[in-house]
């Protein structure tokens, strides 16, 4: 009998064990789901890209846009040749390193973009906070904006471009402030364009709507903004800001107040030779400051980017020197003063100006094509205008900081 009793006991205890046990691993199992699935629910919270009156805010503080261009270049290599390559050789790979290392190091925020490689973005995103304004190029000096070839095409490098984009970066929260819809328009095409289709239109589309005074020009670049910002919404979910990059060329025929922020390239050397009577400046008393702050007052509400400039210093070009300097034949000293008068203009101007992106970050030898990739002409204005020089031999290029590479760093650091 005790013999049973002790069986039955066992049984039990056993029984209440396995029990036990059941229930512990089911809590413990229901706990680890419970934990899955709130991390699951956890999104990253996409940055957002604003704006006020005078500023490009992020995450609706204020950002003054510090930046240069950047367009990836050795010599031999031409950017629109591997610009879609997937695998590019080493020597492209170690310059782009390089560059975007000096690039961060100088003080910008700011990173402007035009043909660049999957790798570049990648390089950008990973290891550094610079954001990106990005170029969308447009065919500048087409017979006719209206005209159904020039916006489909168009409409197929805004998805070629986004495509590499978002092949290559998180489209959760990608690092690109805005983007732009072309740049420097020629002013004979758009002439041309007018001419051939008079009249003032206006456009609604999904994201754009616009009042009835745009010229056949102006309703191009705002079907195409607007439909680059459904291409880039139907990536990451949120709008992202678009503008366009005017000059003073074209200044007095094509706006484009009816996109998120107004930009223009201004370089000092062109102010008085393409504006009659500029203004002077309310603190620096230059004309360039004056320009800049004309500008922003015909539509104060919204920011004003100087998305442009530069000086070059080409040793076979005619040397002016201040307080305008020249378009080339600068020396490297008057460059450095030079950007650092522009950087101050558009810092003390009234009203505030949303900030300044200078052009460029390398000397850009590739203009006319491969066999002219591989030296600098002395007397090519357009191959100088960078912050860096090349040095070296073709196997080992490297670069080598001007002064002014050296002062806007300074400036910017302080």
């Amino acid at each position: 009998m005790v013999s049973i009793l002790l069986s039955r006991f066992s049984f039990l205890f056993m029984k209440s064990i396995r029990i036990t046990l059941l229930f512990t691993f089911v809590g413990v199992l229901l706990l680890v789901q419970g934990c899955e699935q709130a991390e699951e629910k956890i999104e990253p919270v996409p940055t957002v890209f604003g704006t006020t009156t005078d500023n490009i805010t992020v995450d609706g503080m204020t950002f003054d846009v510090r930046g240069v261009v950047y367009v990836p270049f050795a010599p031999g290599y031409l950017p629109w040749v591997f610009e879609y390559d997937n695998q590019l050789p080493d020597i492209l790979i170690n310059r782009i390193n390089d560059d975007i290392d000096s690039i961060d190091a100088m003080g910008v925020n700011t990173i402007r973009l035009w043909g660049a490689p999957k790798y570049c973005y990648d390089r950008i995103a990973k290891t550094t906070e610079l954001l990106i304004l990005q170029t969308i190029w447009l065919e500048g000096e087409h017979a006719d904006f209206r005209s159904p070839d020039f916006i489909n095409s168009s409409k197929t490098i805004i998805h070629e471009v986004t495509q590499k984009i978002f092949s290559t970066i998180s489209s959760e929260n990608p690092p690109i402030f805005a983007y732009l819809i072309g740049n420097e328009l020629s002013r004979q095409s758009i002439l041309n364009t007018n001419q051939a289709h008079p009249g003032t239109y206006s456009f609604t589309g999904e994201y754009i709507q616009t009042d009835t005074s745009l010229s056949a020009t102006e309703l191009t670049l705002a079907e195409l903004a607007d439909y680059l910002k459904q291409v880039v919404v139907s990536y990451t979910s949120v709008e992202p800001l678009v503008s366009y990059s005017n000059e003073l060329r074209t200044y007095d025929i094509l706006d484009t107040p009816f996109l998120d922020f107004r930009c223009y390239n201004v370089y000092s050397y062109a102010v008085d030779y393409y504006i009659a009577n500029p203004p002077t400046g309310s603190s620096s008393g230059t004309i360039t400051q004056g320009f800049i702050e004309q500008l922003k007052n015909e539509y104060p509400e919204l920011p004003l980017l100087v998305t442009e400039t530069g000086l070059s210093v080409n040793p076979g070009g005619q040397n002016i020197g201040p307080p305008n300097y020249g378009y080339g034949g600068n020396s490297e000293d008057e460059q450095a003063a030079g950007l650092i008068q522009t950087i101050n203009d558009i810092e003390t101007a009234s009203p505030t100006i949303a900030g300044v992106i200078i052009h460029e970050f390398n000397d850009a030898w590739w203009k006319f094509g491969l066999e002219d990739s591989y030296s600098q002409d002395p007397d090519d204005v357009e191959e100088w205008f960078g912050l860096v020089a090349f040095t070296g031999e073709p196997s080992a290029w490297n670069i080598t900081p001007r002064e002014a590479y050296h002062d806007i760093r300074d400036h910017w650091s302080e």
